[in-house]
Order: C-alpha cells, then sequence, then structure tokens
C-alpha cells in the first residue's frame, strides 16, 4: 500500500486517509437483503458504491430504486455477469470478444437508465480479480464513464492507489493485511466464501489493521463487501462504528465524489 507513492502531505478532502466501501450486488440473494442493508447504512454519514447487474435490475427493480433515493452509487456490473452461476454460468467475461464485451456493458447502462431513471459513470469487471482485461478502458471511455474498480491492489501500477487509465480512473480494491496478493473482501473472510478470517471479531480487527495501515500511510483503502454476508454480520457493524469515531481523520467517499473533488 506504501510503495513509491508514498507521500507523507497527502490529503483526502482534508483528511490522512481515504475509504470507499463497495459492495457486489452479484445474487438474488444479495438483492433481497439490500432494503435492510440500506436501513443499516442510513444510521451513518456513509455512502457507497453498488455494483450491480443488469438482469438484476430488471428481476429487482425496486430494490436497487432504493439505492438511488438513499444517494448510494450504482457500478454497472454488465448486464449478465458472465460467470455468474445465477445469471450466466457458461461464459466469462475476458474470455468474450470485444464486441460482447461492449454489449454486456452497453446493456446494462442501457437497464440503469431506462428501470432506474440512473446513469452510472463506473464500472466494475465480474470477478474482477480473475476476469480483468485492459479492453474495458476503451469500452468505457467511448460511453463517457469515468471511473472503474476492477483491478487489485496487487495487480496494479499504483500500489493501490488511485490511477488513470487512458480517460478512466481506475481505483484498486485494497488487499488482506494477512494476504496481500489477494483482497479484502468477505468471500475471502468469511465462511460462505474461503473463510480465511471467519473468527469472531476477526474481520474487523483486520479492517482496522488496514486502515491504520491507511492513515500511516495517507493512502486509500478500497474494499468490497457482498450483502448477504454482512447485513447480520457484528463485525460489519464494528466496521461503521468505527469509521464513525475516525469520521475527523478518515474521510469516506464514493467513487464519484473522489473523482468530482479531483
Amino acid at each position: 500500500m506504501m510503495g513509491s507513492n508514498y507521500d507523507p502531505s497527502r490529503q483526502w478532502n482534508g483528511k490522512n486517509a481515504l475509504v470507499s466501501l463497495s459492495f457486489d450486488v452479484d445474487f438474488s440473494e444479495d438483492i433481497l437483503v439490500l432494503p435492510e442493508l440500506v436501513d443499516i447504512l442510513s444510521s451513518y454519514p456513509i455512502k457507497a458504491n453498488f455494483a450491480c447487474v443488469g438482469k438484476g435490475i430488471l428481476q429487482y427493480p425496486r430494490e436497487h430504486a432504493a439505492l438511488v433515493d438513499e444517494g448510494h452509487e450504482i457500478l454497472n456490473h454488465t448486464y449478465s455477469h458472465p460467470n455468474s452461476d445465477e445469471w450466466n454460468p457458461n461464459e466469462k467475461f475476458n474470455s468474450l470478444d470485444i464486441h460482447q464485451q461492449r454489449y454486456e456493458i452497453e446493456k446494462c447502462d442501457e437497464v440503469c437508465r431506462q428501470t432506474l431513471g440512473y446513469r452510472p459513470r463506473g464500472f466494475r469487471i465480474p470477478h474482477f480479480g480473475n476476469l480483468y482485461t485492459d479492453a474495458i478502458y476503451p469500452i468505457l471511455t467511448e460511453l463517457e464513464y469515468k471511473y472503474s474498480s476492477s483491478i487489485s491492489a496487487a495487480r496494479s501500477p499504483s500500489f493501490g492507489l488511485p490511477y488513470v487509465c487512458g480517460d478512466i480512473t481506475e481505483f484498486p480494491v485494497s488487499p488482506c493485511p494477512r494476504h496481500p496478493f489477494g483482497v479484502f473482501d468477505t468471500w475471502h473472510s468469511l465462511k460462505r466464501g474461503v473463510g480465511s478470517h471467519c473468527r469472531d471479531g476477526e474481520f474487523f480487527e483486520l479492517f482496522k489493521e488496514l486502515t491504520q495501515t491507511g492513515l500511516k500511510y495517507h493512502s486509500f483503502i478500497n474494499t468490497y463487501f457482498d450483502p448477504q454476508d454482512v447485513v447480520h454480520l457484528r463485525d460489519f457493524v464494528m466496521i461503521l462504528d468505527y469509521l464513525d469515531e475516525m469520521k475527523n481523520e478518515i474521510a469516506i467517499m464514493r467513487y464519484d465524489d473522489v473523482i468530482i473533488s479531483g
């Protein structure tokens, strides 16, 4: 996270570190808990980023509309999420040709505009860690998108800091403090996935360690969660409480807010 880009004078909206919270809404189980998750977040001065699938938006428009109504940000997460067991199990995004990739992005954009009255400015590749391809950037530029969050910090050229690829700002997802070549996310950490850090309180402690490192090096922390994993997780509420306690030192911003603030 430090690398050659370490700058002790760096400030994020006047604070010493920046945290962006994002959620991948990949399955119906994630969508169905969105009302409860939105309600939890409404108790805090926190707006988050939600990567949403076009097919899911069409099937559950009301749950997705609540995200827009509450001021959260929707990322284009493709129309069918190629490689999703639920939406499109037989394809992988990075194996599609450029025309199919463009269709997936354009079709989700169309669904967002027509169903939610919302125009996304950002994108996330399905299963970004495994299916990343830089072919997305010309497509996003042509569609007048502003950013992507589609790569892990370990694979980024910026040691995890936001960087510009052509006309698109890329927001890498931060690493797990114990497994720096992976990412800090619920699938890696909790029981539904790999379960590497599922002891009671361990997920929160890792998040706290990650943010303390961010404060030390005036850096950017970008985490993502699966809604179905956190909506009833005590550690998640502890994370939100901690961020609220640290609000004088840590800026909490949506990706679009970071772009706007410069």
